[in-house]
């Protein structure tokens, strides 16, 4: 009985101290069929189509679009997507997305990208226009909030992710082929704290391959205990009452 109750205790303890996630791999039908198909985030434009494709998605020949998600993203919640990259042009990641005109974005470009800045951003080759770029967009003028010439490398494999911190939200990009981290960005920005998370790409002439989305959304984690999880520490004391008492009684005994 002794043994039993000591699980116990340790089951109830981990409970109220786990913290409460979501975490959902999203299919690529649901992607295609809930989420919203817009224009590039880039220049607003819209060239092709999305398509399903297996288990990924792709875009037809020199494509340029969005996807943006049927639900908003907040807290300390993490979006992620596996890419493919077939050609030299733009591709990324959106969130905090209120609207085209309103979200955050990272845009990756190895021949043909932005300048991240302005209204219209600029677009074109070489020079400023390529690299890695995370650009904020407020009421359709883009400012810069990280930037860098490494380039992605053409028939490679990535993983894509972004992090909503109490700051702001962090960037992740792995290569899947290398096994090497590209980019590892934190960034101090609360513009947008909520709001939808999507891909996007600009020209593809042969469009990115899209895989694996998925969305973890957990509690922060400075948030203040759940009254579920402060009536559970109050049995935990109540059982370890129970236990010293126990305890007392066999050794008077």
């Amino acid at each position: 009985m002794k043994l039993n109750v000591q699980v116990c205790l340790a089951c109830v303890v981990a409970c109220s101290m786990s913290p409460q996630a979501f975490a959902s791999m999203i299919s690529v039908n649901d992607v295609f069929n809930d989420w919203t198909h817009g224009a590039s985030p880039v220049d607003h434009g819209t060239t092709g189509a999305w398509f399903v494709s297996g288990t990924t998605i792709q875009g037809s020949s020199n494509h340029r679009g969005s996807l943006v998600s049927d639900f908003s993203a907040s807290g300390n919640s993490t979006f992620k997507v596996d890419t493919r990259a077939r050609d030299n042009d733009t591709f990324g990641l959106m969130w905090g997305v209120q609207d085209l005109a309103n979200h955050y974005r990272f845009s990756w470009a190895q021949n043909y990208g932005e300048t991240g800045v302005g209204t219209p951003t600029q677009v074109g080759f070489d020079g400023p226009y390529d690299g890695f770029k995370i650009i904020k967009e407020v009421a359709g003028t883009s400012s810069l909030l990280f930037s860098s010439n490494t380039e992605y490398v053409q028939g490679h494999n990535y993983t894509l992710s972004v992090t909503g911190t109490n700051t702001g939200f962090d960037v992740l990009v792995q290569n899947i082929t290398t096994a090497a981290t590209v980019f590892n960005v934190s960034i101090a920005d609360t513009s947008f704290t909520s709001g939808g998370v999507g891909i996007h790409e600009m020209y593809q002439g042969s469009s990115n391959v899209w895989s694996n989305f998925d969305f973890t959304a957990g509690d922060n984690s400075n948030a203040v205990p759940e009254p579920t999880s402060i009536a559970m520490w109050g049995l935990v004391g109540g059982l370890g009452l129970v236990i010293a008492r126990r305890r007392k009684r066999m050794m008077v005994a």
